[in-house]
C-alpha cells in the first residue's frame, strides 16, 4: 500500500503537468512500515532522456540528482521508498518498458495519467521479487496532520 497526502499527490500531478508533453519524473520519500510505503515527501526531478523525441514516452532521473536527493533524504531520516513519473496521454498502466527499467522489489511505481497537460488518474504498482511483472497496490491518501510533507530541495 502506498500512502501519502493529498498535497503530494496534487504536488506530483501538478509536476505532470509541467512536464507535459513529455514524461515528468521524481522520487518518493519517506519510510517502508510493514508492508506500506509512507510517503513524507517528494523530490521532483528533471528528465534527462538523452533523446528528446522519446520523452513523452520515456525518461530517465540522472544519477547525480538521484544521489543527491537521496544524501538530503536520509539527512532528514528519509529513505528513498519509491518512483513516480507521468504517462502523457497514456493510462497511469505500467508498460513492459517500466517493467524493463524497474529494478527494486517494493518500491512503489506510482503513475499519474496526464491528458491535453491536464493531471488526471494516479494509479501505483509493485515489483514482484521475481521482477517480472508489477501488481497494483492500493493507494491511501493520509491527512496532512498526521504526515510531515515536504518537497526537498530544488534541482
Amino acid at each position: 500500500m502506498l500512502i501519502l497526502t493529498n498535497e503530494l499527490h496534487q504536488s506530483i500531478r501538478a509536476h505532470g503537468a509541467a512536464s507535459y508533453p513529455y514524461e515528468g519524473c521524481g522520487l518518493l520519500l519517506g519510510r517502508a512500515e510493514d508492508s506500506r510505503n509512507v510517503v513524507l515527501a517528494i523530490q521532483p526531478l528533471p528528465n534527462v532522456w538523452p533523446v528528446e523525441s522519446e520523452k513523452p514516452e520515456r525518461f530517465r532521473i540522472a544519477e547525480d540528482d538521484w544521489r543527491d536527493a537521496e544524501l538530503e533524504a536520509m539527512g532528514e531520516g528519509l529513505d528513498v521508498i519509491g518512483i513516480f513519473h507521468s504517462h502523457p496521454d497514456h493510462p497511469p498502466v505500467a508498460s513492459p518498458r517500466d517493467l524493463a527499467w524497474a529494478s527494486w522489489p517494493g518500491y512503489s511505481y506510482l503513475i499519474t495519467q496526464v491528458i491535453a497537460g491536464q493531471p488526471g488518474l494516479s494509479r501505483s504498482w509493485q515489483l514482484t521479487p521475481d521482477r517480472g511483472s508489477f501488481v497494483e497496490e492500493e493507494i491511501e491518501e493520509a491527512h496532512a496532520k498526521t504526515q510531515r510533507t515536504q518537497s526537498l530541495g530544488s534541482f
